[in-house]
Formats: structure tokens, C-alpha cells, sequence
């Protein structure tokens, strides 16, 4: 957060202006005891070791005289300074928050997962700054990956970018026990509030999408395997109207007439492929291949048996 002052340069500003904005910074990143602070001070070079500590109480003092709420040193504080509000805190008003609600439901739906983590940090930076605790909660709650351990989202984005091979436990709903699995690591997706893991399936030698809440654990990592081919799935389909869902960057609008839009879109495998055509409901109309329109008229056929419609 801070560096060390250039002494040189100490003669041109005030250091008492200069240690209160270095200790509030220091109290708001972690309360301290005066033997911290005189350290950091010293470390800063905006103290000299034999300067008395009178001088740190004469800048706690003048922070609270400029309106900050600190609270004494002693046995229940553990002999640390603690900084429970200042007058340099964030405020969100009802009305900005709608805002800033608003924009980021309409950025995440087309965000990849590396900006998805970029604003979560971002709220959750902001979040530490705004005094009102109820302001400060809501804040937080506002990123999707709130009920995500980022530090893992992370760890899969650079198992990603070098496609390695992660032995992992695997809960699947509809098994009575958790199956291992060996997985190349291909592309980390969030659709849908949710995350997926896009890997290839090296004891089957086929694609596959695991949501990530379902990884128990990660059992090995190695160096990724050259030469894997994922195959992908090319389906050209019939839109009358998209509606509220948007065009993803894999398909392409080959024609359009009055009737609607002739696409050709590239999945990751089947099952990216049947959930997208099945979002587009009675509006879609599958033209080829032919042995994934089959799929698709059996999938829906077991759908109406389920439901009796």
C-alpha cells in the first residue's frame, strides 16, 4: 500500500499530514498496537527510532479530531488501535446501487469468467469502504460468485491456460458414489450463474462439461497432453426470432429472410448443444446433421412423457 519516503523530498510537505494518512491507512487495512505502527513508521522513513512514541499518540488523536472513531489501547482490544468508523468511508445511496445492480446484470451475461472474478474483487474492494453495514453486506451479495471459493475458480483458470491433466473426485446427482475422473483442462465458462469446467475426458476419449460445485477434490495435477483433438459439434438450425437471447460468439447468422435467421452454431460437444437448441423452445427448428436432429426429436419426445403434455 505505501513505500518508503524519499528523505530528500520529506522538506517539501507536512510530516504530520503525512503520517495521518499513513496511519489511517495502516488502521483501515488492520487494527494495530503502538510498537506496529512505530515500525512501519520507521520503515517509511517518516519517523526517526529515536523520536518518542508521544508523537504517534498526538496523530491518533488528531485523526480523531478530524472524525475518526478509534478505539483505545488495552487488555480487551488486545493492546491494538482499532478504527471503527472514519468520515472517509464510501456511501451508496438506494439509487446507485439500482445502477450499479442494473449495469452488472447486463455485463455478466455476456462476461467470461475473468472478468466475472475482476468485479467481484471490485465490489468486494468497495464493500470494505462503506460504513453502513447493511449498504456494505448488500455489496457483497451482488457478485454471483458469492457462494464460489474464488481461490479455486482461479487455480482452474490457470489449469486452463495450460491444459493440464487433473485427476479429480467428481459428484455426479444420479450416482450413488463420487467417480474419478482424468480430465484435460481445456476452458473455465460461467453461464447461467453457474461455472463450468470445458475438459476432455482422457479414460473415455470424449469432451465433456463438469460444473465445478460438483469437483470434490483434485487429487493430481500434471503437464498438460499434446496433440488432444476436441471434437466439437456443428449444428445449422431454423430461428424465427432469437427474442431476449443473444447471438454467443460460436454461431453465425448465415441468412436471413422474413421468417427468421438461418444460424450455424459450433459446440463444445452434444450436451452444450441440446441445452442450447432446447432454450430456444418451439422458435427452433434443427436442419442438420441428421443424427443430431434425431437426438433432439428423442430428447423432446421423453420430455413430453415426463411431463404428459
Amino acid at each position: 500500500m505505501f513505500k518508503p519516503a524519499d528523505k530528500t523530498e520529506l522538506n517539501q510537505i507536512s510530516l504530520t499530514g503525512m503520517r495521518a494518512i499513513v496511519l489511517i491507512g495502516l488502521l483501515i487495512e488492520a487494527p494495530r498496537t503502538l510498537e506496529e505502527i512505530r515500525e512501519k513508521f520507521i520503515g517509511f522513513n517518516i519517523m526517526e527510532p529515536e523520536h518518542s512514541d508521544d508523537i504517534l499518540r498526538i496523530d491518533l488523536n488528531t485523526l480523531r479530531i478530524m472524525g475518526c472513531d478509534i478505539t483505545k489501547a488495552n487488555i480487551k482490544t488486545g493492546y491494538k488501535y482499532t478504527l471503527l468508523n472514519h468520515p472517509f468511508s464510501l456511501t451508496i445511496t438506494d439509487e446507485e446501487f439500482n445502477v450499479i445492480k442494473k449495469a452488472y446484470k447486463w455485463i455478466k451475461e455476456s462476461a467470461n469468467i475473468e472478468l466475472i472474478l475482476e468485479y467481484h474483487e471490485l465490489f468486494n474492494k468497495l464493500a470494505e469502504h462503506i460504513s453502513d453495514s447493511e449498504t456494505r453486506e448488500t455489496l457483497y451479495g451482488l457478485s454471483v460468485l458469492k457462494s464460489f471459493d474464488t481461490s479455486i475458480v482461479k487455480t482452474l483458470l490457470e489449469d486452463c491456460r495450460w491444459n493440464r491433466v487433473l485427476q479429480i473426485t467428481y459428484h455426479t446427482p444420479t450416482a450413488k458414489e463420487n467417480s474419478i475422473k482424468n480430465v484435460s483442462a481445456q476452458k473455465l465458462v460461467f453461464e447461467n450463474d453457474k461455472i463450468y469446467l470445458y475438459g476432455f475426458d482422457l479414460d473415455n476419449n470424449q469432451s465433456i462439461v463438469l460444473n465445478i460445485k460438483r469437483i470434490v477434490s483434485v487429487l493430481n495435477r500434471e503437464n498438460g497432453h499434446e496433440n488432444i483433438e476436441v471434437k466439437t459439434r456443428k449444428v445449422k438450425f431454423f430461428l424465427k426470432n432469437f427474442g431476449i437471447t443473444r447471438i454467443e460468439d460460436n454461431e453465425n447468422i448465415l441468412e436471413t429472410n422474413d421468417k427468421g435467421y438461418l444460424v450455424e452454431g459450433v459446440y463444445y460437444n452434444d450436451f452444450i448443444a441440446t441445452q442450447r437448441i432446447l432454450s430456444f423452445g418451439s422458435e427452433c427448428t434443427v436442419l442438420e446433421p441428421e443424427d443430431f436432429k434425431h437426438n433432439i426429436i428423442e430428447k423432446l419426445k421423453q420430455m413430453r412423457g415426463v411431463y404428459n403434455v
